[in-house]
């Protein structure tokens, strides 16, 4: 291969230099692929033109170290477009001598790095959200949950509200998870999930907590009544027919509910008090949720 078609084939890296003052004195190719501008328009412009509003000192910090005499390597940051939008970048500043050895400026070698930090990001993200969220539902996990309850006490505590904790258990999901296997499992777990979101209002948490088992927070409850017509939603979101493929299942659930402050003051108790609960309505097999005081409403 001839040398001319070694350099067509490979791009040229993007070099600028710039003065002391950080105004821009040459311009390459490369450069203008990266950041938009050609020669003519960039040079005698101040560097800053590149660097966003948000790192107003970056430049300074940087050509501080220059004057030092200092190489700044492979230092990751943030460079602006001529249309605007943002170039995450990996640049490598070296001084620049006259003949007597006196630094009198600067070479910058930028590398684009933006698909190797979009990834990060995008993976960074995704960890979180695993870590924060039940991977089959998408609802909060646990750990979510439980910040979640925690901010919605203080809050009922702070303006005198109350909230109520509900503890939901699928009564015949193994059956169906047994019979038509974990795949369909899975859907119709996502279904109800789907139901569930779609049935409370925008300030209640619901979560899975593993298995079959969902539980919801509340918030802003005025009196049990308020609570047992919001059970009522949950109910008939859940018992709702679900079509999964080419099967149509239903579910019934038996529920427990904690109010707050009757029926505890910490998220541990409330929770402990709506999973009790929920195992009496269980037992009894005929009401589909019970509060921690009393059975609330009989099966039709």
């Amino acid at each position: 291969m001839k040398s001319s078609q070694l350099s067509c084939a490979i791009p040229t890296m993007p070099i600028l230099s710039k003065t002391l003052n950080a105004v821009i004195t040459s311009w390459n190719s490369g450069a203008e692929r990266l950041y938009g501008y050609t020669a003519d328009e960039i040079i005698g412009q101040p560097v800053s033109i590149l660097v966003p509003t948000t790192l107003p000192d970056e430049v300074k910090s940087i050509m501080a170290r220059i004057e030092m005499g200092e190489r700044v390597h492979h230092y990751e940051t943030v460079r602006k477009h001529k249309d605007g939008h943002l170039i995450d970048v990996s640049l490598t500043v070296s001084p620049i001598r006259n003949s007597q050895g006196q630094i009198v400026g600067a070479s910058a070698i930028a590398r684009d790095i933006t698909a190797r930090r979009q990834a990060e990001r995008t993976w960074a993200e995704r960890m979180s959200h695993l870590a924060y969220h039940d991977p089959v539902t998408g609802l909060p996990n646990r750990l979510l949950f439980n910040d979640r309850l925690t901010r919605a006490l203080s809050t009922a505590r702070r303006h005198g509200d109350k909230l109520a904790v509900v503890f939901a258990d699928l009564n015949n999901f193994k059956s169906v998870n047994d019979r038509l296997g974990h795949f369909v499992g899975d859907a119709l777990l996502q279904a109800v999930a789907n139901s569930l979101v779609a049935c409370l209002r925008g300030n209640d948490t619901v979560s899975r907590h593993g298995g079959d088992e969902f539980v919801i927070v509340l918030s802003e409850i005025r009196d049990t009544s308020h609570a047992a017509k919001a059970a009522q939603k949950i109910v008939a979101s859940i018992e709702t027919v679900h079509r999964i493929g080419p099967h149509e299942l239903q579910v019934t659930a038996s529920m427990g509910i904690s109010i707050y402050p009757d029926h505890g003051l910490t998220g541990e108790v409330l929770l402990n008090k709506a999973d009790a609960a929920m195992y009496q309505a269980k037992r009894s097999r005929s009401t589909n949720y019970q509060f921690a005081a009393h059975i609330c409403r009989t099966r039709h």
